[in-house]
């Protein structure tokens, strides 16, 4: 018969405890040392002088907070270029020139309740709106402020991958229309993907002209091309064509067919209040900085300008006179319809973005001492 002895028992109690105690240490120390290693590889990640610079690229200059900011200031000077030309006074009550105006909307716009249609697809309602700064956004990366030091990315294809992202923009307007559950949302969504139709491909036609006569599809590559001369004097019309298309695609003034207030109130995006409004109404003004970001790398030489400036300085100083040209044109001209939009960028945009790259091939040609100034001559 088994004997139980209790005080053995008890006397092995403390060893027991001290095992258990040992055991929870060792499962503890072991958890330890794994997220001091982690911090320390994440410190050596991020503080390594390679990619410490890259992420403040990436987060301060030129990236994200310097895109936010340009973005704030595209704002005001829109609103206060179209009072100028409107003769208006444009917003002039909150901070210096109106400055702080942006703000204040932002705030009220925000704090307004988001309300969805009861016939809406809720999920895809609240995701689209976000999904579309993001769309536009991320180009910003592959866009040559400075040859040397102030860019995200350079990749051998990224005009392809720009136009990839900015060809899912009308796919976005029309789906945030279709979700909406609302006819005038629907018609407007069908406009922003009719505007792209016409405006595509006069548009894609503009940039082969810079990518054959830098012979590559590097953003990158292009503005380094320039160096000799600015491709705006070789293919003005394609400047030109590129600038028209890009306001079309846009979807502003005169192709606002696709949020055409006295029509369908405002399109695709009638039925989207507070946040999400903010969202794609920041949207707009980013894609019309990016194409004019564009222009300045495909035409304008990207940071190629004054010697004694930094080549980002010249990249912005020449961005802003960009910029001016499209608000400029984007204020002075009536409304369009839908079928003139298709006539005039079928019409018109497309055979001249053609010709004048024929006419330019033609000049490399017959024409040596142009041949040299560009990287494909030689020079």
């Amino acid at each position: 018969m088994l004997q139980f002895d209790f005080f053995a028992w008890l006397a092995g109690i403390p060893q027991w405890l001290e095992g258990v105690f040992y055991w929870i240490w060792g499962i503890i120390k072991g958890v330890l040392l794994w997220i001091w290693a982690f911090i320390q590889h994440l410190w050596i990640t991020i503080f390594d002088p390679i990619n410490f610079m890259f992420l403040f690229r990436a987060v301060l200059f030129p990236g994200l907070i310097f895109v936010v900011m340009a973005l704030i200031w595209a704002v005001w000077f829109t609103r206060k270029l179209w009072g100028r030309i409107q003769d208006r006074r444009g917003p002039v009550h909150l901070g210096k020139y109106g400055g702080l105006q942006l703000f204040a909307d932002a705030i009220k716009l925000i704090a307004k309740e988001s309300i969805i249609p009861d016939n809406a697809k809720r999920w895809m309602f609240r995701f689209l709106p976000g999904l579309l700064l993001v769309i536009v956004l991320l180009p910003f990366c592959f866009i040559p402020w400075d040859f040397d030091y102030w860019y995200i990315a350079d990749l051998s294809v990224s005009l392809v991958l720009v136009f990839a992202f900015l060809t899912a923009v009308p796919v976005i307007a029309l789906l945030a229309g279709w979700v909406s559950g609302s006819k005038y949302s629907l018609i407007g969504g069908f406009r922003a993907a009719n505007n792209q139709f016409a405006a595509e491909i006069p548009m894609i036609i503009s940039t082969i002209g810079p990518a054959l006569l830098a012979g590559s599809l590097s953003l990158m590559g292009i503005a380094q091309a320039q160096q000799s001369v600015w491709f705006a004097a070789l293919l003005p019309i394609n400047l030109a064509t590129f600038l028209v298309a890009a306001i079309a695609s846009v979807g502003i003034f005169p192709f606002d067919a696709p949020v055409a207030d006295s029509e369908i109130i405002f399109g695709w995006r009638t039925e989207f209040t507070g946040i999400y409004f903010t969202l794609t109404y920041f949207a707009e003004f980013a894609e019309q900085m990016l194409y004019s970001a564009l222009i300045v790398a495909l035409f304008l030489g990207g940071p190629v300008g004054l010697p004694f400036l930094p080549g980002a300085v010249n990249f912005i100083i020449k961005f802003i006179i960009t910029f001016f040209f499209f608000v400029l044109v984007s204020s002075s001209f009536q409304r369009l319809r839908q079928d003139q939009i298709v006539h005039y960028c079928w019409k018109y945009l497309l055979p001249l973005a053609l010709l004048n790259v024929i006419i330019a091939m033609l000049a490399i040609v017959y024409l040596p001492g142009l041949a040299a100034l560009l990287p494909m001559g030689g020079g």
